[in-house]
């Protein structure tokens, strides 16, 4: 059901409720009023005939006197008794009141028909002032649908009113669903919110918000797929070029040494798609805050890997401990992080050299150090190196250019940062991660500063 439906049909049901309690009040209220007016009339009636009694006489009643179609019977009527219980006044002769001797208000039957009376002593004389109580109900009645009749009346002209401003307070939505509709599939604009009412207003302004991240993601898969096909350009043509100078040679020797080659591109290839696809990967997920790793899980899992790998190329990988931290990122993120920094010293490590790792714990965060005893870069290209598929100059290794690029890509993920220096006590390069640790390290950190 459409919104202006479900809104008009509440307020309908709201003002039909509080209209027809509205009703009944005043209605019981009129009924009441009325009864006390008239209850007030008959008092008044007895005590100015109790104090204007002059005898037996009867007065006369000019006709001439009431206005046209008045009827008498619905008037109220005054019986006068003496001490002796004879009636020596009346004002209308076709109704006999039975004897009253109570004084004050009281019923009674005449020819079939009820009459509410007031009775008054006049010294030694009764005055009784009497009405028929159908006439003091059909009054009553009269002059409460009198009262309630503009209350009835303003009840659908209320609910006409509110549905016609509903209907164009709900316009601004209807505009800005038709604009929506109209937009190109691929239309990533905002949605204009200064016509809004203020409800909705949010709402869309979180539609906006969305479609600014479906920008950016769709901005970031563009820029990848260019960075992408950059990337396998060169090796994909190398190959070409090293399959065609194969098919073309006839010694030996040199189609062993160009297949030595065709094969080392392929690995190269196939390790720049795992690189670009680990990166892609990363970069499309969305992390779950609350998940923590054991710090000293991921060291012991990287280590496993790339001490072999540091062993055969001569370099001496230094182990470390993290005592029980808990850092903040799934086990797979933190190890795609470490295992690129480890990665990007080895390539850069002199044989016999030596990569450390070290640790420090402070407050809510850890940095881990990833130092090696390469030639270090310029001052300028601590940064850029950073930028995916850039090369210092004068760099002849083996990589692809994104590996420090997917590292500071997750460490930003995972709320962090990655950064690299020189080394100040010798040549070399210090990469390091800083990472949040979960809140349960934290305090066993804070506690064990404070030991």
């Amino acid at each position: 059901m459409a919104l202006r439906t479900r809104l008009v049909i509440a307020t309908w049901i709201a003002v039909v409720l509080i209209g027809g309690v509205c009703a009944a009040v005043t209605y019981r209220v009129a009924r009441h009023e009325t009864e006390e007016l008239l209850d007030g009339q008959m008092h008044r009636v007895a005590r100015i005939v109790a104090q204007r009694m002059s005898g037996d006489e009867r007065p006369e009643l000019s006709a001439a006197a009431l206005p046209t179609g008045y009827e008498t019977e619905d008037d109220l009527f005054v019986t006068v008794r003496n001490a002796a219980g004879r009636v020596t006044y009346s004002s209308r002769d076709d109704v006999q009141l039975p004897a009253v001797d109570t004084p004050g208000f009281g019923t009674v039957t005449a020819q079939g028909e009820q009459y509410k009376v007031f009775t008054v002593n006049a010294g030694d004389q009764r005055v009784t002032v009497a009405q028929s109580k159908e006439v003091r109900r059909e009054s009553a009645a009269a002059a409460a649908l009198a009262a309630l009749l503009p209350v009835v009346l303003i009840i659908p002209a209320l609910g006409l009113v509110i549905t016609l401003v509903i209907r164009a307070q709900l316009r601004t939505i209807a505009r800005a669903t038709v604009a929506i509709a109209q937009r190109p599939p691929l239309a990533l604009d905002p949605i204009p919110v200064e016509s809004l009412p203020a409800e909705i207003r949010p709402l869309v302004e979180e539609i906006n918000q969305l479609l600014v991240r479906q920008k950016a993601a769709i901005d970031r898969e563009q820029h990848f797929l260019s960075d992408a096909a950059h990337a396998l350009r060169t090796p994909l043509t190398a190959l070409q070029l090293q399959s065609d100078v194969l098919d073309g040679s006839s010694d030996p020797e040199e189609r062993a040494r160009r297949r030595a080659e065709l094969r080392s591109g392929i690995r190269r290839v196939v390790r720049l798609t795992g690189q670009l696809l680990s990166l892609a990967r990363q970069e499309s997920q969305d992390t779950d805050p609350a998940s923590s790793t054991s710090l000293a899980e991921v060291l012991s899992d990287v280590h496993s890997v790339y001490f072999a790998i540091a062993a055969e190329r001569g370099v001496t990988l230094s182990r470390v401990s993290a005592r029980d931290l808990q850092v903040r990122g799934s086990l797979q993120q933190l190890i795609l992080i470490l295992g690129n920094l480890l990665d990007n010293a080895l390539r850069y490590s002199p044989r016999d050299g030596i990569l450390e790792l070290a640790i420090v714990a402070e407050g809510s965060t850890v940095t881990i150090e990833v130092r090696d005893e390469g030639p270090g870069l310029r001052a300028e290209e601590l940064e850029r190196v950073f930028e995916r598929f850039y090369r210092a100059a004068g760099d002849n290794t083996v990589g692809s250019g994104i590996g420090l690029a997917t590292a500071r890509s997750v460490a930003e993920q995972l709320g962090g940062r990655v950064w690299l220096e020189n080394r100040a006590d010798r040549s070399g390069i210090v990469a390091r991660v800083t990472l949040a640790l979960a809140r349960d390290a934290q305090s066993k950190t804070q506690e064990g500063d404070a030991g």
